[in-house]
């Protein structure tokens, strides 16, 4: 028993003072142990098809082990008082809130029929046209409504375009829109969650300024991207029909309107709303507030028309329809990742890898090009391995001790660093997974890491 007690504190070598750094006191079972399970959970959501599960219930179940061996270890040696896992202290409401309220507001742009006219304009017997196309609107739509908005509003389209047209393969068309918009999202602080998250924090970080900053790496990192599909998937673009086909499955949800006027009235009420939204996020409102506050002005404004028009179609109320439009299991796979990943946190290995690997730049980032071409490489390598918004997190203590003139600059560069390393891994972004799983939910069990990261590697780095 005394060798075991030994065996424990030998490894437990972090204090509870450190806990305001996110490192708490922990025996060896629970640090190695959860590295353990974090590195299981890592590969099977990069590689889901090795363990029928699915992405969203291997979060979870991992999410439960990690809990699970936290409270075995409280309860194993009640007289170290060591802490269980918090479950929800490690979900970070804001993305969570933020998608809820943007899969909302998705559904009534599809009502609108916005998207069937984005398809059509997408739509071209050429498939190198369609790509380049997509890439650009990606991009842009990034910029404005978040680059998890435009994965979960695109892909379903993508897919239902490639079908149309006999795409010999999806993935030119799926990598498009998932790199195209992390790279179009690190454009504003509006863009993606680790922006806005950085935007909160950072002094001085206003949305002009920072999107004065970003244009040209954004227009660079694109045009860079475009060309890279093109060369790789060159002989993956051909469409088997050249014809437009009969569609398959109607990506819109068409809802029938004798009410022309009314209809138009609707339509214009919804632009305004998803306007006001944007310019609401321009001026630094929280954006899942915003979100939220959009998509119950948008339930009630279509209730409103329903009434007036005495139709009762796509369910009997509004509850039917704007709560059958939430993929939930979206919000499960962000709600597991959130847990496991908080969870590796507490060991303390994350943070003690970053301050071992900076050594002595971590006093001064800016001091010279290798200390920031330094710590943008561990920024890369620690977003692919723990998501970008917990690196954020962990780089606030640090970067509060930088000199003054240096930190907006410091904040900028991780900004861009963050977001772009997403197209390094498919767990490098949230954004991807969305991609991944849309695309799985259409039928297409291509888009794994290996493939995504065959492309994606060189031109991220």
């Amino acid at each position: 028993m005394l060798g075991q007690e030994a065996f424990v504190h030998s490894f437990a070598t972090t204090e509870l003072v450190d806990v305001e750094n996110g490192i708490l006191k922990l025996p060896p079972l629970a640090v190695w142990g959860n590295l353990a399970i974090y590195i299981v959970a890592w590969g099977l959501l990069m590689w889901p098809q090795h363990l029928p599960l699915g992405r969203p219930c291997i979060a979870m179940v991992f999410a439960a082990m990690a809990c699970g061996l936290r409270e075995l270890c409280h309860k194993a040696w009640p007289e170290e008082n060591y802490p269980t896992v918090d479950i929800f202290g490690k979900i970070n409401p804001t993305p969570i809130a933020l998608l809820f309220g943007l899969m909302l507001v998705n559904a009534y742009l599809k009502d609108t029929g916005i998207w069937k006219y984005v398809e059509e304009r997408l739509d071209t017997a050429s498939p190198t046209k369609m790509l380049v196309n997509l890439c650009c609107l990606s991009a842009a739509t990034s910029a404005v409504l978040t680059n998890d908005t435009t994965c979960l509003m695109l892909t379903p389209l993508v897919m239902n375009l490639c079908r149309r047209r006999g795409a010999q393969s999806t993935l030119p068309f799926l990598m498009a829109v998932a790199t195209s918009s992390n790279i179009g999202s690190s454009l504003t602080i509006i863009g993606n969650p680790q922006n806005a998250l950085i935007a909160s924090i950072s002094p001085g970080m206003g949305f002009l300024t920072f999107m004065k900053d970003m244009l040209l790496p954004v227009l660079l990192g694109l045009f860079l991207n475009t060309v890279a599909l093109w060369c790789y998937f060159r002989k993956s673009l051909v469409f088997e029909n050249p014809e437009v086909q009969p569609e398959i499955r109607d990506v819109e949800v068409a809802i029938p309107d004798t009410n022309r006027c009314l209809q138009a009235i609707y339509v214009v009420a919804v632009g305004g709303v998803v306007l006001a939204m944007v310019v609401g996020w321009m001026f630094n409102m929280n954006t899942d507030d915003v979100a939220l506050a959009a998509g119950s002005t948008l339930m009630f404004i279509r209730a409103l028309r329903r009434r007036a028009t005495g139709t009762k179609d796509a369910g009997d109320t509004e509850t039917q329809f704007a709560l059958g439009a939430i993929d939930y299991s979206i919000l499960i796979l962000f709600i597991g990742q959130f847990i496991l990943v908080g969870a590796t946190v507490d060991t303390g290995l994350p943070q003690r890898l970053f301050h071992g690997i900076l050594g002595p730049c971590a006093k001064d980032l800016a001091a010279g090009p290798l200390c920031m071409l330094w710590f943008s490489a561990v920024v890369l390598l620690l977003s692919n391995v723990i998501s970008n918004v917990p690196v954020i997190l962990m780089l606030q203590p640090l970067l509060a001790t930088q000199p003054a003139e240096s930190v907006a600059s410091i904040w900028t560069v991780c900004a861009w660093v963050a977001t772009v390393s997403g197209n390094l891994t498919m767990l490098g972004s949230a954004a991807n997974l969305i991609v991944a799983h849309t695309a799985e939910s259409e039928g297409e069990t291509g888009f794994v890491a290996t493939c995504y990261s065959k492309f994606s590697s060189i031109p991220t780095l």
